[in-house]
């Protein structure tokens, strides 16, 4: 079980064993901690010593993110086998091995992309929706068309493989903007301060994707902070916003997309004085992607929840630092 607590005022208590949700004095819920896989915190509040030490004696991950997307703190349980595996992750970082899964990764997002506008322009047949869809594919075509080599620049490579990714990007969000309804009033992708629902949307679906997709590098015992594509920063968890590329399209795009195409969230759900999506909204918006993280497809000939690809892809990755294997991301073609 995933446990997310989102607000203000919230505080995790342990109690025998089990975990105990209180906001302010009342009790919200309790949970047996052997239900429990993860926890992720959205917001301010507190967590008990006790209620640590229950966390950490079971190995559970407990990460707390903003509503950005950017990690405050992640607790993880003590690991003493993982030395040799971050000094290759380290090595790739800065050599044409990691600009190789950057490739992969970004490649994996712009097919994905393509798709999904493919998919949602169907019933509309849209001329500039396909026009835009165009332009990706010969974005892929241009980053199949990239060499890497033991000589090669590091620095410059990952600018053109960021440049035809935000490239690609400019195309994928314009066809969005043709095909979300007119009065949702959605002009372009902004990415802090949105005054619009559907960007604060999808801020926020973000924020709870970078969450699962770090936990589960962290799981197969990588650096979150050490990325192959996006650039150190400190406090940036660069390794979560490299393979989160893969993922943005089918656990968040997609949800935002159909909640506003339906209905159930439209501009009146964003309070305008801090751009905020009222609570009631959020708490829409979490379960739907959590419904989806935890959906079944099938994917290279296993029927598996998105939440376990997200952990075979971080394991793809330690197969490549070890075993040198080829990196293969993830996309799909509906």
């Amino acid at each position: 079980m995933k446990i997310l607590i989102e607000g203000y005022n919230k505080s995790i208590h342990k109690r025998d064993n089990q975990i105990l949700i209180k906001e302010k004095d009342d009790e919200l819920e309790k949970i047996n901690i052997k239900r429990i896989d993860d926890i992720t915190i959205i917001g301010r509040g507190s967590v008990t010593f006790d209620a640590l030490r229950l966390i950490s004696d079971n190995n559970i991950p407990l990460m707390s993110i903003d509503y950005f997307g950017k990690i405050n703190y992640i607790l993880e349980y003590p690991k003493y086998e993982n030395i040799f595996l971050r000094k290759k992750q380290y090595e790739f970082s800065e050599n044409y091995q990691g600009l190789s899964i950057s490739r992969e990764i970004i490649r994996s997002k712009l097919l994905n992309q393509r798709f999904t506008i493919r998919t949602l322009n169907k019933s509309k047949n849209i001329d500039d929706v396909k026009f835009h869809e165009n332009k990706i594919k010969e974005s892929v075509k241009s980053l199949d068309k990239l060499r890497f080599g033991p000589n090669v620049n590091v620095s410059n490579a990952k600018n053109k493989i960021m440049g035809i990714e935000g490239n690609a990007s400019t195309y994928y969000w314009m066809a969005i903007s043709e095909i979300l309804p007119d009065d949702v009033k959605f002009y372009q992708r902004v990415n802090r301060f949105p005054d619009d629902i559907t960007n604060a949307m999808l801020n926020y679906g973000y924020a709870i994707l970078a969450s699962e997709v770090t936990k589960h590098l962290v799981l197969n015992r990588l650096d979150p902070y050490c990325g192959f594509l996006h650039f150190d920063r400190d406090r940036r968890t660069s390794l979560t916003f490299d393979l989160i590329e893969e993922f943005r399209q089918q656990l968040v795009d997609k949800v935002v997309f159909s909640l506003i195409n339906t209905g159930q969230i439209t501009n009146d759900d964003l309070d305008k004085r801090n751009d905020s999506i009222s609570l009631e909204k959020r708490k829409l918006i979490i379960a739907k992607i959590l419904d989806k993280v935890n959906s079944k497809i099938n994917f290279e000939g296993e029927n598996l929840t998105y939440g376990e690809i997200i952990d075979k892809q971080a394991q793809k990755i330690v197969n490549s630092l070890v075993n040198d294997k080829e990196y293969n991301g993830f996309y799909l073609r509906w």
